[in-house]
């Protein structure tokens, strides 16, 4: 056996490069998929058979990105072995938590079956393998060995095993660390295990990978729904307020984008909205009447599950010139009115004073005024005042 404290120059080296090579980009990717496609894997998962799997699938995510942050800023390996064995196990402990995490996304997305379970079977991986396991197991006993639970292993039956301390490759010579596996039966002989981190980065390098699979899963999950929400027809009506209602009850069934539901709630207010000023009237008509088109969009995108931005939008949110004057004011604005926090801001009326008289007090916006008058005007403002 080598002495304690020898150095093995390529232990230290640990394949670091290969390591490095191994980014977040990929759990990155995965996390943006999760929050992406109208949230729907929040929607489907968040109670799924009376179960929320959306906690497992949030904690695997940030797991994986822990232990792979780690992995791609490993330190180099130290030259006193103790300590390297220790750094070691934390690059086990690594690769199992992403080996763990991965295999619960599986289980949430392709479900439980045994016949569905990646890597079953396999042995690609490990080379000098001293046990009749596939790579899944085998990883298993190299983690229980070189630090896990090294004093309590199970061997043959009742037998138990208790691993050495690691030492540097003796009888293997592919090897970086051993151990020497001793037995509780006087009869047993002692078995050599070997550890070697280039398998260890390619198991870690197969596990992170899959990661793939599952997004494609979930990919082929999202258009499947998509698909069912589209056979589902939305009622077509001529008034344009009932309209808006069916949407609001169609987007809240069709995976209730933000975005979405923000514009309709603004229509509902806008078209149920009447002004007192008659002189007013006949541009109210033209704007509320020119919103149809935008209507009609979001009727035939919710139809086809087809959630993206708005062409019509600006008709609904018209641009104009005097909004560099009002750069301050007009968010403030938005914020108190579509917020319903008129009477927390102490500033409301001075925004209500400078849109007066940047639209030279035609349309009069007041204090007394509703929400919906306040908007509508503005709405007015931005639409005929270049």
């Amino acid at each position: 056996m080598n002495s304690k404290n020898e150095i093995h120059p390529a232990v230290l080296v640990m394949e670091t490069n290969m390591l490095a090579a191994i980014g977040d980009k990929r759990i990155t990717a995965f996390r943006d998929l999760i929050n992406d496609n109208n949230r729907f894997v929040l929607k489907a998962y968040a109670n799924k058979q009376g179960k929320n799997q959306w906690n497992l699938i949030c904690s695997s995510i940030d797991w994986i990105s822990v232990a792979i942050r780690n992995l791609h800023s490993f330190p180099a390996l130290d030259s006193n072995i103790d300590v390297r064995v220790m750094q070691i196990y934390s690059l086990i402990s690594s690769i199992d938590i992403v080996n763990e995490a991965v295999m619960q996304l599986h289980r949430v997305f392709f479900g439980h079956s045994s016949r569905l379970q990646p890597f079953k079977g396999e042995k690609f991986i490990f080379s000098e393998r001293i046990f009749d396991k596939d790579d899944n197991d085998y990883f298993k006993e190299i983690r229980a060995c070189f630090g896990a639970h090294p004093v309590n292993l199970n061997g043959e039956g009742k037998e138990k095993r208790f691993a050495s301390w690691p030492y540097e490759e003796f009888t293997k010579s592919s090897c970086d660390l051993e151990v020497r596996l001793y037995s509780n039966d006087p009869n047993k002989d002692d078995i050599v295990l070997g550890l070697n981190i280039k398998e260890l980065v390619a198991f870690l390098q197969s596990r992170y990978q899959y990661l793939d699979n599952i997004s494609l899963e979930i990919e082929r999950q999202y258009e499947l729904c998509k698909q069912e929400l589209a056979l589902t027809p939305i009622a077509h009506c001529r008034d344009m307020r009932e309209s808006v209602d069916i949407l609001l009850k169609e987007n809240e069934s069709r995976f209730n984008n933000d975005y979405y539901l923000s514009t309709l709630e603004e229509l509902a207010l806008l078209l149920s909205t009447h002004l007192s000023e008659t002189e007013l009237a006949e541009e109210v008509l033209k704007f509320k009447n020119n919103l149809e088109p935008l209507i009609e969009e979001l009727r035939q995108n919710l139809q086809e599950v087809n959630i993206v931005d708005l062409q019509h939008d600006d008709l609904l949110n018209p641009t104009s010139n005097i909004e560099s004057t009002l750069q301050y004011e007009l968010p403030k604005f938005y914020s108190c009115v579509l917020g319903h926090r008129r009477y927390e801001d102490p500033l409301f009326e001075f925004y209500l004073k400078r849109i007066n008289e940047v639209s030279s007090d035609k349309y009069q916006l007041k204090v007394s005024d509703s929400d919906g008058q306040l908007l509508l005007k503005l709405k007015l403002i931005l639409t005929n005042i270049s």
